[in-house]
């Protein structure tokens, strides 16, 4: 005796389509892959140390101005000619301000700083 419906085999087609998601993942991995190597091998666009930036700042505002100050700068600023980051601060004496600082130089890295 034969059954009468026997369970149909998959055919190719339907295979690929059961892996595409897959095909995606790995190509999203691969693209996240690349994109840390290259930063790690220095690739990628120079960036500003946003911690060091904000404590040079804050130090030459107190000599500047006779005032302390607290600073907060955006995080990876990229280093290129002409490119200015607003930052903000406020003094010891409760007064907010903005400090624009402006990239200079890229070889070496090297910044200006003014008040808004």
């Amino acid at each position: 005796m034969t059954d009468p419906d026997p369970a149909p085999a998959t055919t190719a087609p339907e295979k690929r389509r059961r892996f595409r998601p897959l095909y995606g993942w790995l190509v999203v991995g691969a693209v996240v892959a690349a994109l840390a190597v290259a930063r790690w091998a220095g690739l990628g666009p120079t960036l500003r140390d946003d911690g060091r930036v904000q404590s040079d700042v804050a130090e030459q505002f107190e000599e500047r101005y006779d005032v302390g100050v607290d600073v907060d700068c955006p995080r990876d600023m990229q280093v290129s000619e002409g490119r200015t980051y607003e930052c903000d601060a406020e003094t010891d004496d409760n007064e907010d301000l903005t400090l624009i600082v402006t990239i200079t130089d890229e070889d070496p890295a090297a910044y200006t700083w003014d008040t808004d």
